[in-house]
């Protein structure tokens, strides 16, 4: 890892263009393509995940997809780690890394670096572990809630792992997770990097989220989801995730089909607009105009050649 490692960024929200930009950038600048997303490392979850087709897979490189399977664990230090590393294989190649995707805490964690959280402690750990034993999974959400209410909303209130690792974290420092998340540990970022975001009107976003939601489950998401229903348990945190949890429950007879496809989109459009909260407030990233292709190439192209 270097500060004079020079990369690209595409940031932004679900639904915002961000996978066909970077293609493009990436065909313009000779580049691979680095995945940040932190649904789309899961095998056999790609309709719900929009990751990307293996044809656009053969146009360009790229890396972290199908890292793990769906009961696997992963982290954004992990994450960090394995991105700085293939980073390192893309410059040897002297091509251009370009990173894509809309998880904000993976590219935190791959720019600036993550808080270290200290260790809990074993009395802690025990307590909240009983709490789980004898009361169950709400019980410790709605704990959660006195202690982090912000970052009990984030989570789903059957995500038992996030929840006792958040009542870990907030009891034995007595600061919340999301706030060791949210502080930037170094000044300075780990590399050189210019980031960029498209910037739709918030309607025209929506119905973009809206006509896709149409389009994965026309392409067989359903099907995805019983495929993953055969192997794994419906509470596993994949299967909490957007559109998953909302497939579960109609596959279940818990929804009728048109409330699925409503919640689906609903809870699409509130996580675009957490994300572009997140985005926002990462200065380094210029926002602009879907249609203004030809300025971010020339504003890429001269950062490249500085």
């Amino acid at each position: 890892m270097s500060i004079f490692t020079k990369i690209v960024v595409v940031a932004g929200p679900t639904a915002s263009g961000k996978s066909d930009l970077a293609l493009r950038l990436a065909q313009y600048f000779d580049g691979e393509l680095i995945c940040s997303d932190s649904m789309q490392i899961y095998r056999q979850m790609d309709i719900g995940t929009a990751k990307p087709t293996f044809d656009d897979q053969k146009i360009v490189p790229h890396h972290l997809l199908d890292l793990i399977d769906p009961d696997e664990a992963y982290s954004a230090g992990k994450y960090a780690r394995d991105a700085s590393s293939i980073i390192d294989r893309v410059v040897s190649r002297k091509r251009l890394p370009i990173l894509v995707g809309g998880t904000g805490l993976y590219y935190r964690a791959l720019m600036y670096g993550i808080s270290k959280i200290p260790a809990i402690p074993k009395n802690i750990r025990k307590e909240v572990t009983d709490w789980n034993s004898e009361h169950g999974t709400h019980y410790c959400w709605e704990e959660l809630k006195k202690f982090d209410p912000e970052g009990a909303v984030r989570l789903h209130p059957n995500d038992t792992a996030r929840i006792l690792r958040s009542l870990e974290v907030v009891l034995s420092t007595g600061i919340t997770l999301t706030s060791f998340q949210k502080k930037k540990p170094f000044a300075k970022a780990n590399y050189l990097f210019h980031a960029v975001a498209l910037e739709w009107e918030r309607e025209a976003l929506y119905d973009r989220i809206n006509q896709r939601t149409h389009i994965m489950l026309e392409s067989g998401w359903i099907l995805e989801v019983e495929k993953l229903l055969s192997s794994y348990s419906p509470k596993l945190k994949p299967l909490q995730a957007i559109g998953y949890r909302e497939i579960v429950q109609y596959l279940q007879g818990k929804l009728e089909f048109e409330s699925m496809v409503e919640q689906i989109k609903k809870r699409t459009r509130q996580y675009a607009k957490r994300q572009i909260t997140w985005f926002r407030k990462e200065n380094n990233i210029e926002w602009y105009k879907p249609d203004a292709i030809d300025e971010i190439l020339a504003k890429i192209k001269v950062f490249l050649e500085k």
